[in-house]
């Protein structure tokens, strides 16, 4: 099974970097004049997606660079390659999803959250409207389209339905059917699936593609950390200056965005073009995703970007944990460092809402 496997990955990664160093080595002895560089894995082909918008400003305004810091952000092609390439290593931190993360964690390897950037539903359940179905108990004997089997939003959606009586072998059918793509398309056409579980990027391309789409999605799922700046105990030991100025160059790029929210999307039309095109009604992907991330990574005290939820992440934990006997149990408050946090927003929030006031458009 693909969670086997990718479990299997990620302990070989994690075995092989004990024998290793972390991906920029140890840093010198410190001080604000001196300079630093963090590699960052980013969870996806092309770097960004419409919802890392912090990471990109950061980067844009110049935010890391005043504090002498050098980022380089990887496209590492996907959240378990990203938390590969953490455990292994090869990179200083990542923004692998929470599964990954959570994974990782449950298999007993060193991985820490030092800075949670969303919070939220990654993976929903939905349902075409003209199915009629308005809950989860109404999923009761229905075939149900998944991206792919072990895909990372199985766990969460045979919990849903465990919740509500199903037993997510027997009551139900879950059919893999892609990613949002033709196949997917299809297969929602021809009524061959009564409902589709999978990440909200997938539905973004679905609604775009005039499908509509209720969400069945439980609320208590807004309460699960959703991504984060995931590294390990041995990249903070050595590189703590460099991963300070790391958080709070992000905080200062998530400020700037909920400072000018248009300032943001214009830096994402240029970063990530495709993402913008909009479709006959005027509407694209990227506009879909970034309106979710207007809910999910302002935190609930704005004066406190990058803390963590620990009540949330531990229900998390527990979730994953109760889909695979290969897991261990983990407290929540071992994998969430908060020792960046109060760095991180101490900065000067009136020079950076000047800056966002003062930016200057480059797309129409």
């Amino acid at each position: 099974m693909k969670k086997q496997q990718q479990i299997a990955a990620i302990v070989a990664v994690g075995t092989l970097a004990l024998a290793g160093c972390s991906a920029g080595g140890q840093e010198g002895s410190g001080g604000e004049d001196e300079r630093y560089t963090v590699t960052m894995a980013m969870a996806a082909e092309d770097t960004y997606t419409a919802e890392w918008w912090g990471w990109l400003a950061a980067d844009n305004l110049g935010y890391y660079d005043e504090m002498n810091l050098d980022v380089e952000f990887v496209g590492a092609g996907g959240s378990g390659a990203a938390m590969e390439q953490v455990v292994a290593g090869n990179a200083d931190a990542g923004n692998p999803s929470a599964p990954a993360f959570g994974e990782a964690a449950l298999v007993g390897l060193d991985v820490v959250n030092m800075f949670t950037y969303s919070s939220g539903a990654i993976f929903g359940i939905f349902v075409p409207e003209s199915e009629g179905i308005t809950d989860i108990a109404g999923l009761d004997g229905a075939n149900i389209g998944i991206s792919e089997a072990g895909g990372g939003e199985v766990a969460f959606l045979e919990a849903a339905l465990r919740a509500e009586g199903i037993d997510p072998i027997t009551d139900v059918q879950l059919i893999p059917i892609g990613d949002g793509g033709p196949e997917t398309l299809a297969a929602l056409d021809s009524g061959s699936v009564d409902a589709y579980s999978t990440a909200y990027n997938d539905v973004f391309a679905l609604q775009t593609a005039g499908i509509d789409l209720l969400d069945l999605t439980p609320s208590i799922y807004n309460t699960f950390p959703a991504r984060g700046i995931i590294t390990t105990s041995q990249v903070i030991e050595e590189k703590p200056e460099a991963m300070q100025r790391f958080a709070r160059g992000t905080a200062m790029g998530i400020h700037f965005c909920l400072a000018n929210n248009d300032a943001c999307i214009d830096m994402m039309k240029s970063a990530i073009p495709a993402a913008f095109e909009e479709n006959a009604d005027g509407v694209s992907q990227g506009q879909l995703r970034f309106d979710l991330s207007l809910e999910q990574v302002p935190p609930a005290d704005t004066s406190r970007y990058g803390a963590h939820d620990v009540e949330g992440t531990q229900e998390f934990l527990d979730l994953i944990r109760s889909t695979s006997d290969d897991y261990m149990e983990v407290d929540a408050e071992t994998v969430l460092n908060d020792d960046f946090i109060d760095f991180a927003n101490d900065f000067d929030r009136e020079a950076v809402e000047e800056d966002a006031a003062d930016y200057e458009m480059q797309n129409d």
